[in-house]
């Protein structure tokens, strides 16, 4: 039996605060314990990201530079 990958949305050329509502909406629709992977080039909306991910308990289990953007990967809380 295969694994799912995670849902994969890509938010490159959105400004904040859309991408923050966008994740929040992916990871509310996830399992508990699950991950969704986002793909963000505006850094306001970065931190928007993390700030949110504190907030709700979610978790950040990965942040990579990848040169000109980021992958984000959100582990939603148990």
């Amino acid at each position: 039996m295969s694994r799912a990958s995670p849902p994969r949305v890509d938010l490159r050329g959105r400004k904040s605060p859309l991408p923050v509502v966008k994740v929040a909406k992916v990871v509310k629709k996830i399992k508990p314990g699950t991950s969704a992977e986002f793909l963000v080039d505006d850094l306001r909306s970065l931190e928007d990201i993390q700030k949110w991910a504190e907030r709700t308990g979610n978790k950040i289990t990965r942040l990579e530079d990848r040169g000109g953007f980021w992958r984000v990967v959100v582990r939603k809380k148990l």
